[in-house]
């Protein structure tokens, strides 16, 4: 059996890599999120006031930082499976 790919044996440096990664998909999600939102199209009005406003329906940006978390976890772990970069 290949315990490298058990993320759990993996060096501190793709562990933290692997995290990095996963924490700035959620990031892009959810400016995604913001970007495709109906409160971020606000003509003349106070946007800072509708993101905040936003910020209490998670559930309209909650779908797009998972997404964005998860594809970018598996990518990194595609191909760190598939270079053998270990």
């Amino acid at each position: 059996m290949d315990r490298e790919l058990n993320p759990l044996t993996w060096k501190r440096r793709h562990l933290l890599t692997w995290a990095g990664l996963v924490i700035l998909g959620g990031a892009v999600g959810f400016g995604y999120g913001w970007v495709v939102s109906p409160f971020s199209h606000v003509q003349h009005g106070d946007a800072q006031l509708m993101f905040i406003a936003w910020l209490h329906y998670p559930q309209a940006y909650w779908p797009y930082m998972a997404a964005g978390a998860i594809t970018l976890g598996l990518a990194y772990y595609a191909a760190d499976l598939l270079t053998g970069a270990r």
